[in-house]
């Protein structure tokens, strides 16, 4: 991958350089204390994009994974059925996406695109996507006290997914790094200059010391995973974490990796129809019911069962090639029950591995 180097007064001319060549581009903004968002950026407010700030709470895979989707329209004309797809092929750019989030959208792409059936809608979306991630490389305004991307093998910054990632350097510099053609193609713009081993260094050297900053600075994934693929943790672990559920779905619906979604018709006027795409919460009690009422899931601990189950065991890490978490620690922020995944971890390696089993027998 081809390195250069910025100026930091320049950093901001990307987004206008990507405004030319067509693209819709989405940056993060900051509102007062902790609120920060990702909004389309426009000539009244290009000033306020930020490239330093707490990561926004509703992730951006919303701009490729859509909250609602439209994916066809029907009527009746005549006695005929009439369906009318609809694909929506945006140009867009997401400047200044974290490495976490960077990782949710690789994980998106493995299960939507990544095996024998592919899904249009995703695909299409997905296909005018330039993603600009941006290294967490200041501890006091990018790295959360929930944030754990070490522990998942993520971040603070991303070797894969990007088409062109930036770091803050210090000293007046940023370094930019091509991940693919489209990327490296921006470097013909006279505001890049050629990277030294100097700056090579330094940036190794920033991300050692980031490395050090996290709170949550040891991780108890692989234990877990071992304990959920061996079928090792106990029912009363499980109603435990159940217990806690609120079935608010919050961690669902701010998690960079989660893909879950159901399917709704509803009238729109004159005789049409359209059918969209919602996401969908494994939290919430309809989600397992049945057409014919029945849910095989109806305690709440059931439901929470499967959830990490499926971000954990050995059988969709392997299909996917990654855990389906990204350590973005949204879920630790949200959850009213204390239940986000470094306290779930925990619990099942504390629960499961047992003390007993470990110490030595007197005889």
């Amino acid at each position: 991958m081809k390195a250069r180097i910025l100026d930091s007064v320049d950093v901001l001319k990307i987004v206008d350089l990507l405004s030319e060549q067509g693209y819709e581009v989405v940056a993060p903004f900051h509102r007062e204390g902790q609120d920060s968002y990702f909004d389309v950026v426009t000539p009244a407010n290009r000033h306020a994009v930020r490239i330093h700030l707490p990561n926004p709470l509703y992730p951006p895979k919303r701009f490729i994974f859509p909250h609602i989707e439209r994916l066809m329209t029907f009527r009746q004309v005549n006695g005929d059925l009439q369906i009318q797809a609809t694909h929506e092929e945006p140009r867009r750019a997401i400047f200044g996406i974290r490495s976490c989030d960077l990782a949710g959208i690789g994980h998106l792409d493995r299960y939507f695109l990544g095996r024998e059936f592919r899904d249009t809608y995703y695909e299409k979306r997905r296909r005018h996507a330039l993603l600009i991630n941006v290294v967490c490389s200041d501890p006091q305004r990018d790295v959360g006290d929930d944030c754990f991307c070490v522990c998942a093998d993520t971040g603070p910054a991303a070797r894969e997914h990007f088409d062109l990632q930036l770091m803050d350097l210090g000293r007046g510099e940023f370094m930019a790094v091509a991940g693919s053609p489209a990327g490296q193609a921006l470097f013909q713009s006279p505001i890049f200059r050629k990277a030294k081993p100097a700056h090579v260094e330094r940036r190794r050297a920033i991300l050692a010391e980031v490395r050090k900053r996290f709170k949550t600075h040891t991780s108890w994934f692989s234990a877990a995973v071992r304990y959920l693929s061996q079928d090792k943790v106990t029912e009363r672990t499980w109603e435990e974490i159940g217990n806690r559920c609120m079935e608010c779905g919050g961690c669902t619906y701010v998690c960079p990796a989660c893909t879950c979604f159901t399917v709704s018709d509803r009238p729109i006027g004159d005789g049409q129809t359209e059918r969209v795409r919602i996401w969908d919460s494994c939290a919430l009690a309809g989600f397992t019911r049945m057409a014919g009422g029945f849910n095989p899931r109806r305690a709440v601990h059931d439901r929470r069962n499967r959830r990490f189950f499926r971000k954990l065991a050995h059988y969709f890490v392997q299909r996917e090639l990654s855990m389906a978490c990204v350590g973005c620690g949204r879920c630790v922020t949200v959850c009213h029950g204390n239940i986000g995944m470094p306290s779930v971890v925990e619990m099942l390696r504390r629960t499961t591995a047992g003390v007993q089993e470990h110490e030595p027998a007197i005889r």
